[in-house]
């Protein structure tokens, strides 16, 4: 079944991104220390000792060290806000500048300008950066990407996925705290768990067993089950015949983290999870395949004829549908009223019958990234039963409390 995926309208995502990350800064920004000023001495008397001058003379230099660190954030952050708030003005009035056309054709050069975006969209999100630069500096849209975002999460895929390396996720996390909490991400929860496996995985078990008690204790509250299920992995090797543990050894695991930071990278920023290409190009494909799609003797115009249209259109409905019908990939009912839809964080939807029957048929033992094993209490809907299943198409495990509703036009 093909991805659920929001119509991102005219504007797409053009202004959320640099407004999002504009509040971010200025959320920083209010939480940043103090400097202590209560340690700054006052008047010192004549007659104090050269000692007593000594220890006032480093209370002041730590004080001036803490109020130029302050001042250096508060630099930083009033460049990201100007930035951002560039990005916010250039955007508005680009969507400003759409009118209904005075004359045939007077819409194209806005459609080709849109197209751009799209484009550079894309190539950022398949790791072209350098093309889509060369793109959004020739088209004159710079202001009018993302470009700044996928700059710092290029640098946190490649820490993960060729050097294995946590830290700079970690450091993201740190940073967007707050907002990851609200957003219910399980990423630094998964991050601190990997650098368990990665200590367990050399044999430092000491140095494991350490590190759980400082970084994976604190999250038993929310995530117990998988907490336990990682701590035993200290009684095993990485080359380990046991399914359940096997796949916490697995390198795949990198991938999934990888996959999991984009995800929510998406989410903070209030991005599409999918390209808005490939959002485009089906929205398109559905509006013109039928069933004689690609048949031989077919139009020659038809861009369905191509194998990689075929490709991308093969989970797309016919075209010329009076009433949208959804028809669930686990249970093959149609869904309705008595059996909504609901939407899983990677964008699949299944019906109310089929995401009880994913939670009963869950094991411990599946693979998959993204959510966690956790209960929870439901969000409403008609859903009962168990907390956690597994996506059958993508493999993603997913929490009862992460479904949403869908509503069927």
């Amino acid at each position: 079944m093909a991805d659920a995926v929001a119509d991102p309208g005219p504007s797409g995502s053009c202004t959320p991104a640099p407004r999002e990350r504009a509040a971010a800064a200025v959320a920083s920004s209010s939480s940043l220390p103090d400097a202590d000023a209560s340690n700054a001495p006052g008047g010192e008397p004549s007659s104090a000792s050269e000692a007593a001058r000594q220890a006032s003379i480093e209370r002041l230099r730590l004080l001036l060290s803490q109020l130029q660190g302050v001042k250096r954030k508060l630099a930083d952050v009033s460049r990201t806000e100007a930035d951002d708030c560039q990005r916010c003005k250039a955007r508005l009035e680009y969507l400003s500048s759409v009118r209904p056309a005075q004359e045939p054709g007077g819409f194209i050069p806005w459609t080709r300008q849109r197209l751009d975006i799209v484009m550079v969209d894309h190539l950022l999100r398949a790791g072209h950066h350098n093309t889509a630069d060369r793109l959004a500096t020739s088209s004159g849209i710079k202001l009018l990407t993302d470009g700044h975002i996928f700059d710092g999460a290029r640098r946190i895929l490649s820490a993960l996925l060729e050097s294995h390396d946590c830290g700079p996720a970690l450091a993201w996390c740190g940073e967007n705290r707050s907002r990851l909490a609200k957003a219910k991400s399980q990423l630094e929860f998964k991050l601190h768990v990997q650098r368990f496996i990665e200590l367990v995985r050399v044999g430092d078990r000491r140095a494991a067993i350490a590190y759980a008690r400082a970084h994976l204790a604190p999250w038993a509250g929310q995530y117990m089950g998988e907490l336990q299920r990682t701590v035993a992995a200290l009684v095993f090797t990485p080359t380990t015949r046991c399914a359940a543990y096997r796949q916490l050894f697995d390198e795949g695991q990198w991938r999934q983290l990888a996959d999991l930071f984009l995800r929510d990278l998406y989410r903070l920023h209030s991005l599409t999870p999918e390209s808005l290409l490939n959002v485009h190009l089906q929205a398109g494909l559905s509006a013109l395949k039928t069933p004689a799609s690609g048949e031989p003797g077919g139009s020659r115009e038809d861009p369905l004829r191509l194998p990689a249209f075929q490709c991308l259109a093969e989970q797309l409905p016919y075209s010329k549908h009076m009433h949208s019908k959804l028809v669930c990939a686990v249970t093959k009912e149609i869904m309705s009223d008595a059996n909504p839809p609901f939407v899983l964080p990677n964008g699949m939807v299944y019906s109310q019958r089929g995401v009880e029957q994913l939670m009963a048929q869950y094991q411990p033992t599946q693979g998959g990234g993204g959510a966690a094993a956790a209960g929870g209490q439901g969000q409403g809907g008609g859903l009962l039963g168990g907390g956690v299943g597994v996506c059958p198409a993508t493999g993603l495990v997913f929490r009862r409390d992460e479904l949403r509703r869908a509503y069927i036009a």
